[in-house]
């Protein structure tokens, strides 16, 4: 290689080269598109569902902050015991949460999914749920939590649900109004069950607790028609009170978008997941993964498609990953088939991390400066 020599310079060429050098870095740095809060992916729960992850907390390693409440609402059928379990799958073979609790208090008694087959032994061993003694009434389920994160180990709480719970007052009252009905006397009406009220003091009692604890509380919740002026803008609600959404750090909508079906039967249910709140990163969007039967959650599925209707892979009768598989367009069976042999799981999440960067920074105000800096 040639040797190039130095040249010398006047002291004034030196001091205007100096002030361009400056003017470049101070151009390109500002150039640069930052997050508008920063998320510590090492604090994020994953869930079964990369882009839903990514949704949520703008990372493929999880989407709901430890510390935190998560209500988890949806119609019936709508996979939210399932994509609730299959937290706990994830988190099991993440070594971040091997001294976590997971506890599973199974309010309606009607999980009957084959929690080793679905979910693997090294789950089915650690989930705690206990059929027998989960909790019936609200007050129960206070102190089991309570009682959690009292324990010197963290923990991952599942309710299921939120509107299988009685509480102390309702039940109290349907004991005498049968004592007067059995006597001949009209029954008292009754005035809701005070869940509500109970929520609020509930959350205001726990929420510092948790934080400390980094321990996460899923709620799953059943939606219900909404009655009244706001049904038409607002069809469908949940019970819990103002309370429960306002004490959740996400609130999550699932809801079946189609099934597919072989001759009578369903073999596919794909899922659309609505983020209406946000407090990790502020944005709202809507993820959707397909649940298969015998399977569970189909993250590669959903992933793929999602970088296809990202336009940052397309699709004819073939997909074209744009270099991600190096020997060209593939049919989508051909490339799970190579995803799942190879082990590739992790660098098609980072191909999603980097759709979706690309997709958000297009949001993002062009060549504004910041406005407190």
């Amino acid at each position: 290689m040639p040797r190039i020599e130095k040249k010398q310079t006047t002291g004034k060429v030196e001091r205007i080269a100096k002030q361009v050098g400056k003017r470049t870095i101070k151009r390109k740095r500002s150039s640069v598109k930052e997050e508008s809060r920063r998320v510590d992916p090492s604090q994020l729960v994953p869930t079964p569902c990369i882009p839903f992850n990514l949704e949520c907390s703008g990372h493929w390693q999880g989407a709901f902050q430890l510390g935190t409440v998560v209500n988890l609402i949806g119609d019936s059928h709508a996979g939210k015991t399932l994509f609730a379990l299959s937290i706990f799958a994830e988190c099991a073979m993440d070594k971040r949460f091997d001294g976590y609790r997971f506890i599973y208090d199974d309010v309606e008694s009607a999980n009957a999914f084959d929690m080793e087959y679905l979910f693997g032994k090294k789950c089915a061993d650690r989930v705690e749920t206990d059929e027998e003694n989960s909790s019936d009434l609200f007050e129960e389920f206070s102190d089991r939590f309570n009682d959690a994160l009292d324990d010197d180990r963290p923990c991952i709480y599942i309710l299921d649900s939120a509107d299988a719970l009685n509480t102390e007052a309702a039940e109290e009252l349907e004991v005498a109004n049968r004592k007067l009905r059995e006597a001949g006397k009209e029954s008292k009406g009754a005035y809701g069950d005070g869940k509500a009220k109970l929520f609020s003091a509930f959350f205001k009692s726990i929420k510092r607790k948790l934080a400390r604890k980094k321990s996460l509380l899923l709620i799953i919740s059943q939606t219900r028609d909404n009655i009244g002026f706001g049904s038409q803008f607002t069809p469908k609600t949940r019970s819990g009170g103002k309370a429960l959404k306002f004490y959740s750090f996400h609130e999550i909508w699932l809801a079946m978008e189609k099934k597919i079906k072989k001759g009578d039967r369903t073999f596919i249910t794909n899922v659309q997941a609505k983020i209406t709140k946000n407090k990790l990163t502020g944005r709202h969007g809507v993820a959707r993964f397909p649940i298969l039967f015998d399977y569970g959650v189909d993250n590669i599925t959903s992933s793929i498609e999602f970088l296809i209707k990202e336009k940052e892979w397309s699709k004819t009768t073939k997909i074209d990953t744009k270099g991600f598989y190096p020997s060209g367009p593939l049919t989508q069976a051909a490339l799970i088939k190579w995803i799942e042999e190879g082990g590739f799981e992790t660098e098609l999440a980072e191909e999603c991390k980097k759709c979706y960067d690309r997709v958000i920074n297009g949001l993002k105000p062009v060549n504004r400066k910041r406005k407190y800096c």
